[in-house]
């Protein structure tokens, strides 16, 4: 076995190879890739307070029925009746108490030719108290630890 015969190893001097990839025909080629724009989709929830109510309690308990399962949403549409209005005085609180934490929008719809618009400034001021209150409460709350 001295002898060394030609296509046995070990060559003495050996040729490396480096892979080279294949050329792609057409259909096996990567598709060019278009990007198209996702629209925006966004979670709104509507609250229907334009039946006819004889009491607070009937408003109050409407707006509960609406809101109980609701869930974090980015609008949340309030439509609001005369009766509604005129029967709970503290509606604007009641709207912003409901939202303040779950929407990062409150919309509401009044019924048109009523003297009833500023009733969204009221639902504003009342939504900025409890963000204060609730801003104050979490800043004077201690971390245990």
């Amino acid at each position: 076995m001295t002898e060394h015969r030609p296509g046995q190893w070990p060559v003495e001097h050996p040729v490396h190879l480096s892979p080279v990839p294949a050329a792609l025909s057409p259909a096996q080629q990567a598709p060019v890739r278009v990007e198209v724009p996702v629209p925006d989709v966004r979670l709104v929830a509507v609250v229907d307070l334009t039946d006819e109510y004889a009491t607070h309690d009937d408003v109050s308990r409407a707006l509960y029925e609406q809101t109980m399962r609701a869930s974090d949403c980015h609008t949340a549409i309030v439509r609001l009746g005369e009766a509604a209005i005129r029967k709970h005085l503290t509606l604007p609180r009641a709207l912003a108490g409901a939202f303040f934490l779950s929407a990062q929008r409150i919309e509401v719809h009044v019924p048109a030719g009523t003297r009833y618009a500023y009733f969204a400034m009221r639902v504003r001021q009342e939504l900025e108290q409890i963000c204060a209150d609730h801003s104050q409460m979490l800043s004077t709350t201690r971390t245990l630890g």
